[in-house]
C-alpha cells in the first residue's frame, strides 16, 4: 500500500504573524461609533484601530518636521 503526501489546509502562513491580542474598554457609545464607522467605511473594527495607530505616528512625524 502507498502513502501518499497529504496536502495542508487553509491559509498560507503569514510573513508577520499578529499573535498579541489587546483587550478595550469602551463606553457603549464609543462602541457604537466605532462600530458604525467600520460599517460605514467597509471596514473591520481592527482595522480601524489599526489606521487609527498608523495615523497617531503619522501625526507625530508631521509636528515634528
Amino acid at each position: 500500500m502507498e502513502v501518499y503526501g497529504v496536502a495542508k489546509m487553509g491559509r498560507p502562513k503569514s510573513a508577520n504573524p499578529k499573535n498579541t491580542l489587546i483587550g478595550l474598554k469602551l463606553t457603549e457609545e464609543e462602541a457604537t461609533k466605532l462600530r458604525e464607522y467600520a460599517s460605514k467605511h467597509d471596514m473591520t473594527v481592527t482595522e480601524v484601530l489599526q489606521k487609527g495607530i498608523d495615523l497617531q505616528y503619522a501625526m507625530e512625524d508631521s509636528q515634528r518636521s
